[in-house]
């Protein structure tokens, strides 16, 4: 009985230590790849945000146009 009891002692503590023990790294290969993927993404949001705040300025010098002349109208 000992002995089963030392067994599943021994078992739970290396069950418990590999768990805590991380994960291989990536290969090097994958590594390049997923950072092209990134950066694709990463230019695309900033391209988005860059053409957004174009329009919105736009918008904004449209607006002040119109209430110029709604002033001058007055």
């Amino acid at each position: 009985m000992k002995k089963i009891v030392a067994t599943l002692f021994a078992s739970l503590f290396a069950t418990v230590a590999m768990a805590q023990t991380p994960a291989p790294a990536a290969s090097g290969a994958a590594k390049p790849e997923a950072h092209k993927e990134m950066k694709k993404e990463h230019h695309k949001v900033e391209h988005h945000k860059k053409e957004h705040h174009k329009k919105v300025e736009h918008k904004k010098a449209e607006h002040k146009e119109m209430k110029k002349e709604e002033m001058k109208a007055q």
